[in-house]
């Protein structure tokens, strides 16, 4: 973590593009900040409805704003996502000037980060990774975690831009997709947390164990955490709805953690558990549901 003295950017406007459940809540307290001008893009521009609202340009011609801006930021759901508009005709890797920063802030494989710098790299402009932790409470509250990798000088002009959206920001090095691997690997950690919960939940029900009191017992006496208790109070009430994180995209990171470790062959027997949990659920019909339904398919299973 950086403990600098606070200075401002040294970049007065920047480009958004993703104004999903995370994204529109972390543009939105980038432009109150008035630290910066900001343009912003999405794929459905209605969804940037309330970003214009909030003193945003809306950018249509998108070649031509990032022809026009030193930075970017891109809030995406996958790899195909941030490729599509990294790597199309008139996309970021065409019109970004030389020189232009990226900052890439969703959870992306870290293969995919290598290729991504390396192309960058050689149009003569920066890749920044800064992923986060945090659902969109935290990032509408601007309280994320923020992991931020690349080189000193960009971070440098980015990181009073990202504490905007979460603080603190910790530096892991100067490879973008240092940042990466730590958001696979706490997200599986988080599911983890979850297989346990959902597990202790579905043998609770069973022997008339009320699962709320259960998980406010558990908390007081062993963890502390408040996202062990957000997490058993949404399976002890089975609030899958509305998600803060769909389960398809809890299975796309357990499957970037699985192919990380397959590359070194690194066994993860959690991983496959939890592969075949978010799987069964979204055959169930839970694909849009938050990943904490893996709760509703372990009462499934149980009978």
């Amino acid at each position: 973590m950086n403990e600098n003295s606070e200075k401002p950017s040294n970049i007065s406007e920047a480009l958004w593009i993703g104004a999903g459940n995370m994204g529109l809540p972390m543009a939105s307290n980038l432009i109150s900040s008035n630290k910066i001008r900001l343009s912003v893009h999405n794929r459905t521009p209605g969804r940037l409805l309330p970003l214009e609202k909030a003193g945003a340009r809306r950018s249509d011609d998108l070649s031509r704003s990032l022809s026009e801006t030193p930075l970017v930021f891109t809030m995406l759901a996958d790899d195909a996502a941030v490729r599509d508009v990294a790597e199309r005709p008139g996309g970021i890797l065409d019109k970004l000037p030389a020189g232009g920063i990226h900052v890439c802030m969703g959870t992306l494989s870290p293969t995919f980060m290598d290729m991504l710098s390396e192309k960058h790299q050689q149009k003569g402009q920066v890749l920044v990774s800064a992923p986060v932790f945090g659902r969109p409470d935290r990032a509408k509250a601007g309280t994320l975690t923020i992991i931020a990798a690349g080189p000193t000088a960009a971070l440098d002009s980015v990181e009073p831009l990202l504490k905007t959206m979460g603080s603190p920001v910790f530096r892991v090095g100067d490879t973008p997709s240092r940042a990466n691997y730590i958001k696979i690997l706490g997200n599986f950690t988080l599911g983890g947390l979850l297989e346990t919960l959902a597990e202790s939940l579905a043998l609770a029900r069973k022997v008339g164990v009320s699962p709320g009191q259960l998980i406010e017992i558990l908390d007081t006496a062993l963890y502390h955490s408040p996202v062990f208790r957000a997490y058993g109070q949404i399976m002890a009430e089975e609030k899958f709805e509305p998600a803060g994180f769909w389960m398809r995209l809890g299975l796309k990171d357990v499957r970037l953690v699985l192919r990380e470790a397959d590359k070194l062959d690194v066994s993860l027997p959690l991983g496959d558990i939890l592969h075949a949990g978010f799987l069964a659920g979204i055959h169930r019909g839970y694909g849009e549901w938050d990943w904490a339904a893996l709760g509703r398919v372990r009462d499934d299973d149980a009978g």
